[in-house]
């Protein structure tokens, strides 16, 4: 089971909502909970629906600020406990295997004065179950120096209630894997503040139950937060066989006529007993050649912008660096616009609308083709059904 944990800072952007819609693609994640929707709840169950989610709790924005959501998926039993604007707490039921846990969603204030306020909640959160905890969140403060980077210096006393409110709930830090700040900031003067905000804290029984979960920082071009996935059990994914298909896309390109004609002679060269096996194969692999070439991979790219963004992410925010970093996420909107078409292109539709870009409708569409001319097995002379 995967958890997902992002302060979006708003998900009236359909960007961000795309964003979104990604991230729960490539890491599955059963559960998520998001901060500074800045929406209400008609808008937030849309959005719900759009991830595939079908259960939900919504905490309303105060105008353009806060904002709470917890959504799940359908074959897992989440009950929620109790939930304000800066909180939601639910039990999750983990099965034979591991029994009822909880889980709480939790915002920090915004604001350092309010923050006593934040701790006080905490406490006594931590005070109404005994089964094993974990505390997903922004909590809009840090531990210790390190964990700043640029700006002013945080004062000490600020730091140590955080420190000791995390002790009084017998909470601890589960770590990270990825860059080491979750926030950044870029002043008018260029300096880059960067912090690590978001985090989570469990108690000792849950890592007991959960020994091999590791939080990881992802990163992100919608949002100055970066989005945590929680994977509570490590599992490796076969993925299956790339198959080859021809994009129409290619046809808007006068070379594609000849990267063919030049396959096609080169099969008819080989003399082979089929050759019309043989010019089909030469067709793939120099048309697959040409498109790493003129078009490349889509995907591929924006794994790499992510991967350069996570780099620099970890670096010293120098001028350079920030400025990278910019162009950077700029040039990773656009790729993901691109893939946007592609899917559109996949879909088979031929008319589009600029405010549905890669809603659910042509994912649907796509997907739909796919398991049309997917074929599982074949019905021999004898009524015998093969798969292999």
């Amino acid at each position: 089971m995967n958890l997902l944990s992002w302060n979006c800072r708003g998900l009236g952007n359909p960007q961000t909502v795309n964003a979104l819609k990604k991230v729960v693609k490539n890491e599955e994640p059963k559960i998520v909970f998001l901060m500074e929707t800045k929406s209400n709840k008609d808008w937030m169950i849309m959005v719900c629906d759009k991830c595939e989610f079908k259960h939900g709790v919504f905490v309303d924005s105060n105008g353009m600020s806060g904002g709470l959501v917890l959504m799940w998926k359908k074959d897992i039993k989440v009950e929620i406990q109790t939930f304000s604007p800066s909180h939601i707490d639910a039990l999750v039921d983990g099965g034979t295997e591991y029994g009822w846990w909880r889980m709480t969603g939790f915002y920090g204030n915004l604001e350092t004065a309010k923050r006593p306020e934040s701790w006080t909640k905490l406490k006594q959160l931590s005070n109404t179950s005994t089964l094993p905890w974990i505390v997903i969140s922004d909590f809009n403060e840090i531990t210790r120096m390190s964990e700043k980077e640029g700006g002013s210096t945080r004062p000490r006393q600020q730091m140590m209630n955080f420190v000791n409110t995390i002790n009084c709930c017998g909470l601890r830090d589960i770590g990270y894997v990825g860059p080491k700040y979750t926030w950044w900031y870029v002043r008018r003067d260029g300096e880059q503040i960067r912090e690590r905000l978001d985090r989570a804290l469990v108690t000792t029984e849950w890592l007991n139950l959960f020994p091999k979960a590791k939080l990881h920082h992802l990163t992100s071009s919608a949002s100055d937060h970066s989005p945590l996935l929680l994977r509570l059990v490590q599992k490796r994914r076969r993925r299956p066989k790339k198959i080859f298909h021809f994009e129409s896309m290619w046809l808007k390109n006068p070379r594609c006529e000849e990267v063919v004609l030049e396959a096609w002679y080169d099969g008819l060269a080989d003399q082979s007993e089929f050759p019309l096996v043989s010019c089909l194969e030469k067709c793939r692999v120099k048309l697959e050649a040409w498109n790493k070439i003129e078009f490349g991979h889509v995907g591929n790219r924006i794994a790499e912008l992510q991967k350069h963004l996570e780099w620099l992410e970890r670096q010293p925010g120098t001028p350079n660096n920030v400025h990278d970093m910019k162009e950077t996420r700029m040039e990773l909107n656009c790729w993901n616009e691109k893939q946007d078409a592609m899917w559109l292109q996949w879909s088979r539709i031929n008319w589009y609308q600029a405010g549905d870009r890669n809603t659910s409708f042509f994912h649907a569409k796509a997907l739909a083709r796919k398991l049309k001319n997917h074929i599982e097995g074949l019905l021999d002379e004898n009524d015998c059904w093969h798969e292999d």
